[in-house]
């Protein structure tokens, strides 16, 4: 069968979310091109022809954790590819090398929240402080146990639900010390600045 068929069987694979098998599939023709040591006047085709299943590749391994930043770079790379041409498949390489990055970032910054004053021998995690909130409302929770506890939070959400909790109820000092214990690395995710900046504006007017 011809890698035109291979090509097409992973693209229909990707599109209805087979991504494991889109992934085998690619890596097939990866490995299948780069093994062939017919002798080919053609160099430069077959590299850009690597670069290109390189690319997909990746998409495919990155699509099994973050789907749709994953098809987006999909979609935007059969799109481009007509009018872009050579460097398109650096382009999307480079994409999601970044994401890695950011991701990795942000992994640093909940590493840097349950650093902060975390002992779990006298702390709450986030979830069952949230129970707590439901039967009392959160201004009283938070108050009962601001002074005799410490809450764990296990994910992003779980620290900007609280944080705006905090703005909400007036505790715009508080909010911005769970922030500034973040350290420098809050500054890789657009969420955790936003409410950042709008705490700053709120506590100075």
């Amino acid at each position: 069968m011809s890698r035109y068929y291979f090509k097409n069987k992973a693209k229909k694979a990707f599109l209805n979310r087979e991504y494991i098998k889109a992934l085998n599939t690619y890596s097939y023709l990866y490995n299948d091109i780069y093994n062939n040591t017919t002798c080919d006047s053609k160099f430069d085709n077959k590299l850009k022809e690597l670069a290109q299943l390189r690319a997909l590749c990746m998409l495919c391994d990155m699509a099994l954790d973050y789907e749709e930043e994953a098809r987006a770079l999909y979609e935007y790379y059969f799109v481009g590819k007509k009018s872009k041409g050579i460097g398109l498949e650096k382009n999307i390489i480079n994409m999601i090398e970044s994401f890695d990055r950011n991701v990795s970032e942000l992994n640093k910054v909940m590493d840097k929240l349950r650093e902060i004053d975390v002992d779990k021998s006298d702390g709450i995690l986030y979830s069952d402080f949230k129970k707590i909130v439901n039967d009392i409302g959160f201004k009283e929770a938070f108050e009962n146990l601001m002074f005799s506890s410490k809450i764990i939070f296990t994910n992003k959400n779980e620290f900007l639900y609280f944080v705006r909790n905090l703005v909400e109820f007036g505790y715009e000092e508080v909010a911005i010390n769970y922030f500034e214990n973040t350290g420098n690395i809050l500054y890789f995710d657009k969420e955790f600045m936003k409410l950042y900046k709008k705490i700053i504006q709120r506590k100075d007017l």
